[in-house]
């Protein structure tokens, strides 16, 4: 590559950096409002990555606190039928989408496919529990997972539907320290939830 052209392939790698970092934002302790209904409290400050996701869907919300690759809290709120939690990137992919009504074995494969449609691997499923989401019924479960390169990862999630709506939150992140780190405070964050009609 002549010169000049590595100058500007390195412009153009510094203004997609700029710009990712421009739509990340800070989320500090205290209430986090999660769509038009659903409220949380953070414990500590989180940054919110959403709008750094390309063509993440409007009614998803991705927190970290030590980047992407190591933690992800993601939040659905109000998914509507036919909506998913995460855009088909072609159309010969798609990827899954909620159904109202779904039974409480759909829900949880809707949640482990669409972490699979996330590039995860291996994607597996257990301890499922009733809960509450507030004044909700929900499911809560854990999920195990490798990434592509076969790092293996944990994961949490509630589970809610409400008026018609899909409501969730699910924390991924390393096996190795990462997840165990956070869980507390993610705990605390899912114990949190309140629906705000």
């Amino acid at each position: 590559m002549k010169p000049m052209g590595r100058a500007a392939g390195a412009l153009s790698a510094l203004a997609l950096l700029l710009a990712a970092c421009a739509s990340i934002t800070s989320a500090p302790p205290g209430p986090y409002k999660v769509g038009d209904a659903l409220s949380v409290t953070l414990g500590r400050e989180w940054s919110d990555a959403s709008r750094a996701q390309a063509g993440a869907p409007r009614r998803v919300r991705l927190l970290t606190i030590d980047g992407p690759l190591l933690n992800r809290l993601y939040f659905a709120s109000g998914l509507r039928p036919g909506e998913w939690m995460v855009r088909p990137a072609r159309r010969e992919q798609p990827t899954p989408v909620y159904r109202s009504n779904m039974s409480p074995t759909e829900l949880i494969e809707f949640v482990s496919d669409s972490v699979a449609a996330l590039k995860y691997q291996r994607v597996e499923t257990s301890g499922l529990a009733p809960a509450r989401m507030g004044d909700n019924d929900a499911l809560r479960f854990d999920l195990k997972a490798q990434t592509e390169q076969g790092l293996d990862m944990s994961g949490s999630a509630i589970v809610a539907e409400r008026g018609g709506q899909l409501y969730l939150i699910l924390y991924l992140a390393p096996t190795e320290h990462y997840f165990g780190a956070g869980r507390a405070e993610v705990e605390s964050i899912m114990n949190s939830a309140r629906f705000s009609s």
